[in-house]
């Protein structure tokens, strides 16, 4: 699977705003849009892809900002609970 150009320049605009996502994430969320398609088996794949796309790339961000906030509050409680402050480790 290959990323095209206009999914690319989604990929691109994100990461000019300086927000990380690897050519692998962009290659698993491709993946992911195509499976999704295939389950609905939607018609019109070409059109409905860029669409898809930009929309489950916001999705992974922010699934990826909740557990990374998950696991960052989860360690602070485990150094709390060794009497470590999470802020001078």
């Amino acid at each position: 699977m290959l990323v095209t150009e206009e999914l690319q320049g989604i990929i691109a605009e994100w990461r000019n705003k300086d927000v990380p996502i690897s050519d692998e994430e962009a290659e698993y969320i491709l993946w992911y849009c195509n499976r999704k398609m295939d389950v609905c088996k939607t018609e019109n794949r070409k059109e409905y892809l860029p669409l898809l796309y930009a929309d489950e790339v916001k999705n992974y961000l922010f699934r990826r900002a909740v557990n990374a906030t998950t696991m960052l509050r989860k360690l602070e409680k485990e150094l709390k609970e060794e009497g470590k402050c999470a802020v001078c480790v």
